[in-house]
């Protein structure tokens, strides 16, 4: 997450003087402003902008704030996200819907200057202490992803944990930089995310660097994983400039500082699950899903899954 001071605060308000003078106060403060006059506008703008921030209007044309946040906490990148509701209604059960649907904060107009900057760099503050998502993707990283494999092991139902890494990402970085890196791994997240929703239950981890993490039921395992495999293979090529995609591969350097040729972009994948054996610890899962995953990334036909079938 940026700091405090360098956040970018998504503001929607169907009324320009509100936005033009919420805007001017957060500006002011060091904020970077974006400006949405309808709900519809704020979430478009939410996925392209990723802000760090929202503040929404409780009654805005197309959709309402409520709306907007039932629309942006369905995704995962977002489920942390602090929203604020300006509202000029103060009733107790607008509120305790408000609660229903996360909403962290609420500003009621008119609000002065001193409050709206304290209130939005206070929810800042908290987040970025409570937040362990990867800064790129939005993804959840580490800590929540460990949560995530504990609980499905205590609740003994059937699932399954696919570890996701690229292959030849190093080299890639190497030849076309990482502004063109941090592309391919938002476009991947994008890409394991919708396979993902598959089923309405996976969650969907960025361990750091090029490595994803996926857990899901067991009977969705493998068809996220085509579906991961095949959409990588797929968009690898968009990556590369003309003469590479011409020429079917890129000339970079290996880990020893030689030139050599690497195929495009592809994702290796291991499937852990506890349908043949007992799975008891997240270590157990990580060293079983590290191992697969390298098996997986062995293999020279593009991207490829390896499911373990060991009793």
């Amino acid at each position: 997450m940026l700091m405090e001071h360098n956040a970018k605060i998504l503001l929607a308000d169907d009324s320009h003087a509100i936005r033009f003078l919420v805007s001017e106060i957060l500006t002011n403060a060091g904020f970077t402003v974006i400006e949405a006059e309808d709900g519809q506008e704020a979430i478009e703008k939410t996925y392209k902008e990723n802000p760090d921030l929202l503040i929404l209007d409780y009654e805005m044309p197309k959709k309402t704030g409520f709306e907007v946040v039932r629309e942006v906490r369905s995704r995962t990148g977002y489920l942390h996200t602090p929203i604020i509701i300006f509202t000029a209604v103060t009733e107790k059960s607008t509120k305790l819907e408000g609660l229903g649907l996360d909403i962290d904060d609420y500003l009621t107009k008119p609000a002065d200057e001193d409050e709206i900057v304290a209130r939005v760099k206070l929810l800042l503050k908290r987040n970025k202490q409570k937040m362990d998502c990867n800064p790129l993707t939005r993804l959840p990283g580490n800590p929540s992803i460990q949560t995530r494999v504990e609980a499905e092991i205590a609740s003994g139902r059937p699932f399954a944990v696919l570890y996701c890494d690229l292959n030849n990402f190093k080299s890639f970085n190497d030849k076309y930089g990482f502004e063109a890196g941090d592309r391919v791994l938002k476009t991947e997240a994008d890409v394991i995310v919708h396979a993902a929703e598959q089923d309405p239950t996976s969650f969907v981890g960025h361990i750091g660097g090029d490595d994803f993490i996926v857990v899901c039921s067991f009977d969705k395992a493998e068809a996220i994983a085509q579906e991961i495999t095949s959409k990588t293979d797929a968009l690898a090529p968009t990556f590369y400039n003309e003469e590479d995609r011409k020429n079917g591969y890129m000339v970079s350097t290996n880990r020893r500082g030689e030139m050599e040729k690497f195929k495009f972009l592809s994702i290796g994948i291991g499937i852990v699950h506890n349908t043949k054996k007992p799975l008891t610890s997240f270590a157990m899962v990580s060293n079983i899903g590290s191992e697969l995953k390298c098996l997986a990334k062995q293999h020279e036909g593009g991207s490829f899954y390896v499911l373990d079938r060991r009793a």
